[in-house]
C-alpha cells in the first residue's frame, strides 16, 4: 500500500515555475526546486536562457519567441530532456495588475520518464525514449514506437502516423532520431522518417519515387533520390 501511495505521489506530483515578462525565474515550488537544483546554480533572477547550456540557447531562443507570438489563450506544451529526466512543459500566458498591468508566463510539468521508457545511452550520453509523447484534442498520450509508420515535419511540430489516424508531436525530426535510436527509423526525406518495419515496397511516377506501406489507411511517402541506395541497403539489413 505504501509503494502504491508513492507512486501516486510521484504521478501528482507538478512542477511550477514563474516567469516574468523578459523570462527571468521569479518563483517556484519546491517539487520544481527539488527536481531542478542541480541546474539552479545562483537560484532565482536569472533569465530562462541562463539554466541551459549554450548549444541549446539558440533552440530556447526560438521557442520562446514562439510562445510570445502565440494567442494570450493558447498553452504552449513540449517534452524535453533535463537531467537525465524527460519532462512534459506546459507554458501559458497570465496577468499581473500591480504594479501595472503586463504579461508574466506559469511554466508547469510533470516527469514522464517512466511513461515514455527514458533510458540513457551509455555510449553518447543521451536519453532515449521507447514511446512517443503525443497530443490528442489536449490530451497526451503515449505512442508505442512500433506503432508509428511515418513521421512527417510540419512546422514547428512533427505530424506523427499510425495506421489508424495522426498525432502532433512537439519534436523536430532531428531531434526525433536522436531520442529514438536503433535499426528501425530511417530518415528518408528532408521532411519524413520511416519506420522500416511497417514498409511494404517502393512505386514510382516519373521520376519520384515513393515509399508504400503494408496498410492502406497510411498514405505513400517521398523518398529523396540522394537516400534511394542507403534506404535499400537499411530495408535489406531488417
Amino acid at each position: 500500500m505504501q509503494d502504491k501511495m508513492q507512486n501516486l505521489k510521484s504521478c501528482l506530483s507538478i512542477g511550477l515555475v514563474l516567469l516574468s515578462s523578459d523570462f527571468r525565474v521569479i518563483g517556484m515550488n519546491d517539487y520544481a526546486r527539488m527536481l531542478l537544483a542541480p541546474a539552479m546554480g545562483e537560484g532565482l533572477g536569472r533569465k530562462l536562457l541562463d539554466y541551459h547550456p549554450r548549444k541549446t540557447q539558440e533552440k530556447i531562443k526560438g521557442l520562446l519567441k514562439e510562445l510570445s507570438e502565440a494567442e494570450a489563450d493558447t498553452p504552449f506544451a513540449m517534452v524535453i530532456d533535463v537531467l537525465n529526466k524527460v519532462l512534459m512543459i506546459n507554458l501559458s500566458r497570465f496577468e499581473i495588475v500591480a504594479p501595472v498591468p503586463r504579461p508574466h508566463w506559469a511554466m508547469t510539468f510533470i516527469d514522464v520518464s517512466e511513461q515514455t521508457g527514458a533510458t540513457i545511452n551509455t555510449s553518447s550520453g543521451r536519453v532515449e525514449l521507447k514511446k512517443f509523447p503525443v497530443y490528442d484534442n489536449g490530451v497526451c498520450r503515449f505512442l508505442d514506437a512500433g506503432s508509428v509508420y511515418c513521421i512527417r515535419s510540419d512546422g514547428n511540430y512533427c505530424k506523427v502516423f499510425t495506421a489508424e489516424r495522426s498525432y502532433y508531436l512537439h519534436l523536430s525530426l532531428k531531434v526525433i532520431l536522436q531520442r529514438y535510436t536503433g535499426p528501425d527509423f530511417f530518415r528518408v526525406h528532408k521532411s519524413f522518417i520511416v519506420n522500416l518495419r511497417h514498409v511494404q515496397g517502393m512505386s514510382r511516377s516519373g521520376a519520384q519515387t515513393r515509399i508504400i506501406f503494408d496498410r492502406e489507411t497510411v498514405p505513400p511517402i517521398p523518398l529523396a533520390r540522394r537516400k534511394l541506395a542507403e534506404f535499400k541497403q537499411a530495408l535489406s539489413l531488417r
